[in-house]
């Protein structure tokens, strides 16, 4: 299995690239059928979920926008389930149809914190679509409309993902290799 290094760190090929852009495929497919005729706004949350929105939204054929917020919860490997917003939400979302777009979903805190943050603004709808989710490290329960894949608890990397801001270019997601 090939395996890159990152720092101080090794990891394998967990995901390759054409698996994830099946399931990007997929959920664009799913948000299509909810959302056509809303003109929904996409929020990506950065910096990890920049590959997947961009992969996500080329693939939806009816107009739509797009913002991004950028959100820290990370240090290293670990997250104190802290949510530091680094750049905040400057579109109005009353009365808005929004799709909240993370590239992943692990203990709960951080899409917690941001739907309860865009709801006190009376969005018309609040959908969350998450590439990966891991729904054993969840802390708090939170359910995802949209999700692409259900993974393990490993640490990973690559498709935006990273370890102390390097990997992210990766194509493919790989794990920690223990």
């Amino acid at each position: 299995m090939p395996a890159i290094q990152i720092k101080d760190k090794f990891f394998e090929l967990f995901i390759p690239e054409e698996k994830i852009l099946k399931e990007v495929q997929r959920v664009a497919d799913q948000i299509g059928n909810d959302m056509l005729g809303k003109n929904p706004l996409f929020i990506c949350v950065l910096n990890g979920a920049f590959m997947f929105a961009s992969d996500l939204i080329k693939r939806l054929d009816f107009p739509c926008e797009v913002t991004f917020i950028r959100l820290k919860s990370y240090e290293g490997t670990g997250t104190e389930g802290l949510v530091k917003e680094i750049h905040g939400l400057i579109e109005s979302v009353t009365d808005r149809n929004v799709v909240v777009v993370e590239d992943i979903i692990d203990t709960g805190h951080t899409i917690c914190q941001l739907i309860e943050t865009i709801s006190k603004d009376n969005p018309a709808s609040l959908k969350v679509a998450t590439l990966l989710f891991k729904p054993e490290a969840l802390k708090i329960k939170v359910s995802p409309d949209y999700v692409a894949m259900d993974i393990p608890s490993d640490f990973i990397v690559g498709y935006g993902l990273d370890y102390d801001g390097h990997g992210r270019n990766l194509r493919d997601i790989y794990k920690l290799r223990r």
